[in-house]
């Protein structure tokens, strides 16, 4: 058990599965503590960057959780596609305008 409850968040509990899934079973990364500190290396960021569905979805993904950790990161420029569980474009609503 980490000092910070958010380190031991299963990357499945916050990442799509399709990303969360060949993090957890080819890179072993099973938690966000997990997924930072390979992140921290490198090595780590090319290979978890293959994972998503482009580098900067990846980037996004680390400054998130790192922000989460109280870590001050700097906003995208741009709109970055959904990493995360519970969204897609099928389930954002958007308010009837009439």
């Amino acid at each position: 058990m980490s000092k910070n409850p958010v380190l031991d968040l299963p990357l499945s509990e916050v990442m799509r599965p399709e990303i969360a899934l060949p993090l957890q079973h080819v890179l072993k990364l099973y938690t966000v503590g997990n997924f930072l500190g390979a992140w921290r290396s490198p090595k780590g960021q090319r290979n978890i960057e293959q994972v998503f569905d482009s580098p900067q979805q990846a980037r996004h993904a680390a400054a998130v959780c790192a922000a989460w950790l109280g870590v001050r990161t700097p906003a995208a420029p741009t709109p970055i596609p959904a990493w995360w569980t519970g969204d897609s474009r099928d389930q954002i609503a958007v308010p009837n305008a009439d």
